[in-house]
């Protein structure tokens, strides 16, 4: 009688045990620049996220879903960069533990891997903050941060606001110039023809 109650507590200390999962997350590798899958659903407390690293030189690292390419400023993971060589043939690990239901974002801290949409999540939200955005709002920084000297007319629209000026001002002050130029020039030969011509008449006559 005694061993029954220690058995069923013994099977109770076990079952959640039992039911962790282990869900395998390659990072980098000849897929390129992405964390396959790149998200995983369902995660329960207890359950581990096994990050195996493959070419070239990669992070896992926590970030949040309004700065997906930053990370945390305070409790979050980093794997740091594990680099991997092309013909390795052994690779470096890293296991985080889940430790709620709570989303968990992540992403390569490699150079612009993150703009190029290196990101990961746990249990992202089917509305609202989803994958998608998360992904969106990472790759979008690339893009903002290309176009900022387009929108600021820094760059880009500077030049052609110069170029346009060039064309719609300058060859069109020279054209008249010119033409006005040549419109004296031809006048002044026309009446030196005509002089000649009444020149010539005279000496005839």
């Amino acid at each position: 009688m005694l061993f029954k109650p220690l058995a069923a507590f013994s099977a109770l200390a076990v079952a959640p045990l039992a039911r962790a999962v282990v869900h395998e997350v390659t990072v980098g590798g000849s897929a390129g620049l992405v964390f396959t899958p790149n998200q995983v659903t369902g995660a329960v407390e207890g359950d581990i996220i096994h990050f195996t690293f493959q070419a070239s030189n990669h992070t896992a690292t926590q970030s949040s879903f309004d700065n997906p390419c930053q990370m945390i400023p305070k409790g979050g993971f980093d794997t740091g960069f594990q680099p991997v060589d092309a013909a390795a043939t052994s690779f470096p690990t890293y296991d985080l533990p889940i430790n709620s239901t709570d989303p968990v974002w992540v992403f390569c801290a490699q150079g612009t891997h993150c703009q190029a949409g290196m990101v990961f999540a746990v249990n992202a939200p089917t509305e609202d903050k989803t994958f998608d955005r998360f992904m969106a709002n990472a790759m979008g920084m690339s893009s903002v941060s290309m176009s900022m000297p387009m929108s600021t007319g820094s760059t880009q629209p500077t030049a052609a606001a110069a170029t346009n000026a060039g064309a719609a001002t300058t060859p069109t002050t020279s054209g008249n110039a010119a033409s006005r130029a040549a419109g004296s020039i031809n006048w002044k030969a026309m009446g030196a023809v005509a002089l000649g011509v009444v020149a010539g008449a005279a000496v005839v006559v």
